[in-house]
């Protein structure tokens, strides 16, 4: 009996450091322990906000405005009307595709690998990846709710693409879950946050642009039109 009583006092010891849940905690705990002894190293990918999980600040990309990349590619090929998609993570299983080109969504899952576990999914991190960009450089602060379900293979197809016509890109959008407004300020507002870089549209960015020395990090710019459809993405219920 005293036994039982001492596990019963441990145990009740350990779920004090827990709230509202241990789930939360963890979550709480990678965005707002940036700095310190006990800091979880998140945020050190974005800081400074010129700054790219895999290079430094000087490698001609930046983490926060990939990590909005990933997210839009995770969840702009969702399915609303059939209850699919959103930001589940499938984009893991989605690189080798055309539509999917580019490094950044390797290296940014490379970094997020760490952080997940029984409690944090890869797919709370892409949300929370996006919550930390906009608030730490500048932008505010959105609240982000943990419990997503990391998917378990690719998702559907079409995320448009530079030369994607006008009516087929609002109809991605619109299975996404936006309207005409959202979508074509979302398209052009969208690349404000960073670049596009050659490795991943050489049809867009041609030879003439490339700095041999790879030194040439874009301008981080947050505007009212993409903030405001940030907090879309993170209010639309099927997202949560």
């Amino acid at each position: 009996m005293i036994l039982l009583s001492l596990l019963g006092l441990f145990v009740a010891a350990d779920a004090t450091f827990f709230y509202p849940d241990a789930q939360t905690s963890e979550l709480e705990h990678i965005l707002v322990d940036t700095h310190g002894a006990y800091a979880s190293g998140f945020a050190d990918a974005i800081t400074p906000c010129s700054n790219y999980v895999s290079g430094g600040p000087t490698f001609g990309r930046e983490t926060a405005a990939q990590w909005l990349r990933v997210a839009f590619h995770d969840f702009v090929t969702a399915r609303v009307d059939e209850g699919i998609g959103g930001i589940d993570a499938s984009i893991g299983f989605e690189t080798l595709r055309e539509e999917d080109s580019g490094s950044a969504f390797n290296d940014s899952f490379a970094f997020f690998r760490p952080y997940v576990n029984a409690r944090v999914s890869m797919a709370d991190l892409v949300a929370l990846s996006v919550s930390m960009s906009i608030g730490n450089c500048g932008g505010p602060q959105i609240p982000v709710r943990g419990g997503r379900i990391d998917a378990t293979g690719p998702g559907p197809e079409g995320v448009p693409a530079p030369e994607t016509s006008l009516e087929l890109t609002l109809e991605y959008f619109a299975n996404a879950g936006f309207n005409q407004v959202d979508s074509i300020g979302l398209t052009a507002c969208g690349h404000t946050m960073g670049s596009v870089h050659h490795g991943g549209f050489p049809t867009v960015v041609g030879n003439e642009t490339v700095n041999p020395n790879n030194n040439s990090a874009g301008e981080f710019t947050l505007t009212p039109p993409w903030m405001s459809l940030t907090r879309k993405l993170f209010t639309n219920t099927w997202m949560e």
